[in-house]
């Protein structure tokens, strides 16, 4: 969740560890599930794999690298055999030459997660919006985000949920329930099932959900801080997941993480019958 202000190319990921084998191969990174070996051959030795490694530093177009590795005297189908590979595994990051733009997030609510989550987006390179409660006069439509964090309220303002469903505007809970940190369901107005349909669905298991959710409504949730810590990562690596398009685990689901037992736990939620969410908007 940051921004470039130069063309971005081809960048090793940081997080891996570039480590040499005493055969002359490259290891990238060092977990069991996560590392791999690259073995020098006839069209790229030891120097060559070396050379295009020290390349992949992000500033360099994928043809830049590919005339500056051919004047150290590197093949082109070699060069480029390789950085697809390393793309294809997930060590390298290729944005295509495009400029990354600031995603659009807004935090809405006021206690401990929002304070976190707004913490680390600040200085994230984020376009961050923030509000603490809703009121009537609030402009939905005119928030251009690509995701609303629902932060700390226990059960948010049903008139927020229906205003972010009519405008189809994603959105991620985000919450301390009972000393533990739930992240999700993340709705996708229209795509998913919403918070309504989790509601009917918690009706249908207690009758009495209404009264108790009214109760609940705008209540701020309270945990130990590393358990807050704990969510607010959980939610925004599900928002990281969310801004680059890959899967975020929270689709129709919720996830639970309770420190006290060092579990995590992930429910899955379904349309509900009698929720209209599936309908084209109005």
């Amino acid at each position: 969740m940051t921004t470039a202000t130069h063309q971005p190319g081809p960048a090793l990921d940081p997080a891996l560890e570039v480590l040499r084998r005493p055969d002359g191969s490259v290891q990238l990174g060092w977990g069991p599930d996560t590392a791999a070996v690259l073995s020098p051959g006839k069209d790229l030795d030891a120097f060559g794999l070396s050379t295009v490694l020290n390349l992949l530093d992000g500033r360099s177009s994928r043809a830049e690298i590919l005339v500056r590795a051919e004047r150290a005297g590197l093949a082109d189908d070699a060069v480029t055999v390789l950085l697809d590979e390393l793309t294809t595994v997930g060590a390298v990051r290729d944005p295509g030459g495009t400029v990354p733009v600031a995603p659009r997030v807004r935090v809405h609510g006021r206690g401990p997660l929002a304070d976190t989550l707004v913490a680390h987006l600040t200085v994230s390179g984020t376009r961050l919006s923030r509000s603490a409660a809703y009121t009537g006069d609030s402009d939905v439509a005119r928030w251009d985000v690509q995701c609303v964090l629902l932060a700390d309220a226990l059960v948010p303002d049903p008139r927020l949920v229906r205003e972010l469903m009519r405008h189809r505007v994603p959105h991620l809970p985000v919450l301390l329930r009972d000393g533990r940190g739930i992240v999700g369901p993340f709705v996708v107005p229209g795509r998913t099932s919403c918070l309504r349909c989790a509601d009917l669905t918690r009706t249908d298991l207690d009758p009495h959900w209404p009264q108790l959710a009214a109760q609940l409504c705008d209540r701020v949730g309270c945990a130990e801080p590393p358990a807050v810590l704990a969510t607010a990562a959980l939610a925004l690596g599900e928002l990281d997941a969310i801004l680059t398009t890959a899967a975020p685990a929270t689709l129709d689901r919720t996830l639970e993480v309770d420190l006290r037992s060092h579990r995590l736990a992930s429910r899955r939620w379904y349309r509900h019958p009698e929720c209209g969410c599936a309908a084209p908007p109005a």
